[in-house]
């Protein structure tokens, strides 16, 4: 148990002494041998055979995650165990006896987490100290600190939440937000790109929304637009962005923009029509994309809504007609891009024909979709496994 508690003091030694450290990485002991260790590296002489330290970054062997995860557990209980006793007992939480107790319980805590993202225990004990705490570089450095385990363990809910909960106590406590909430987005960013399919990322992202002023906003939009064009499949990207649609969208309607020059509707009928251009166009160059055609789904019905006794929805829905009928072609390809794209085309054709909207409105639309031709016949052609179903919709 004495080795144990030593390896521990020496990783806490180098979490503690290098507070710029940004990578951390596990490897296998033969590893080692590849590493530089000159003598400007910041690597404890005496353990290089266990951990290498150098330019901010902290390579950690195998061979010890072991002992060093049960003495964190070890050492991260016990001083939980005295902190709260402390807490309660002492009438001056600058007393010396407090602030050590403090400095305990947050040193073993972050070397609990280093090792274990998903250890909730240990971030609700950093939490219960840092509840109590105004200083912002404090809260500045639990973000570098929860951005460090996710450049290791990006899908690491707990480090997502500790973030989340840290951004709201500066939010209440400081208020401005806008260059922490920017970082925040490059951060995320920066994980999307390096990891695909991480959900709790992009949610992230979408929880940002409500802190970010108007002109953050439409920034966002307009650098997503790149990011989406090369990520068409990708539905997370997309939903994030209707996200920040919806933002856009209610500040018109509410009135709250911070420009008020997005307050007519006359901006709004162009934002719209620009984000329906693009769609449009993506749609075309990038065939058969579930993606696209659900986004698509979100701009008509907020089209829709906005202009529903306006001449603006005859004229949206002639140019529906047009893009559905271009894309409402069976014919077979080599990776059934076509196929698929038809079978989007329809299934965007049905979802305009059950549209919960005004009276009047339905009947303009299905006006539109019987000149179409007969749907139901291309669905069956398409996907026969659901002939019934076709049949039923009667369309």
């Amino acid at each position: 148990m004495e080795e144990s508690d030593d390896l521990l003091l020496q990783l806490e030694q180098i979490l503690e002494n290098d507070e710029q450290l940004d990578e951390i990485g596990f490897i296998h002991p033969t590893q080692f041998a590849t590493l530089d260790t000159n003598s400007d590296s910041h690597s404890l002489q005496f353990n290089t055979h266990f951990f290498w330290n150098k330019d901010h970054k902290l390579a950690i062997s195998f061979e010890v995650l072991s002992p060093l995860y049960r003495a964190a557990v070890q050492k991260h209980s016990c001083a939980r165990r005295n902190y709260k006793p402390i807490v309660r007992s002492c009438s001056k939480e600058g007393s010396e006896e407090f602030l050590g107790s403090e400095i305990d319980l947050l040193r073993h805590s972050k070397a609990l987490v280093v090792l274990s993202p998903n250890f909730p225990t240990a971030w609700n004990s950093r939490k219960l100290i840092l509840s109590n705490h105004h200083d912002l570089t404090l809260f500045l450095n639990e973000l570098q600190l929860s951005t460090l385990i996710l450049s290791y363990s990006p899908k690491s809910e707990c480090a997502w939440s500790h973030r989340r909960w840290i951004i709201k106590l500066i939010a209440k406590r400081f208020q401005n937000l806008e260059a922490i909430i920017r970082n925040e987005s490059e951060l995320v960013k920066k994980i999307c790109e390096k990891f695909k399919m991480n959900y709790r990322a992009w949610n992230h992202w979408c929880w940002l929304v409500s802190y970010m002023t108007t002109q953050q906003v439409l920034d966002e939009l307009s650098k997503l637009r790149k990011w989406a064009e090369l990520h068409v499949a990708d539905n997370s990207c997309f939903h994030f962005r209707r996200r920040l649609l919806v933002r856009v969208l209610q500040n018109n309607s509410t009135g709250k923009a911070e420009d008020t020059s997005f307050n007519e509707e006359s901006h709004t009928c162009s934002f719209l029509e620009g984000e329906l251009e693009w769609n449009e166009l993506l749609i075309r160059r990038y065939v058969g994309r579930e993606a696209l055609w659900i986004h698509r789904r979100f701009l008509s019905h907020c089209w829709i809504n906005k202009f529903a006794n306006d001449s603006k929805l005859n004229m949206f829905l002639d140019r529906e007609m047009q893009l559905v009928k271009t894309c409402l072609v069976s014919s077979p390809d080599e990776f059934n891009d076509i196929l698929a794209q038809a079978y989007l085309a329809a299934a965007y054709f049905l979802w305009l024909s059950k549209l919960q909207a005004a009276p009047q409105i339905r009947y303009e639309i299905h006006g539109r979709l019987r000149e179409a031709g007969d749907v139901t016949s291309l669905l069956v052609k398409i996907s026969p496994e659901k002939t019934l179903f076709w049949q039923s919709m009667g369309i």
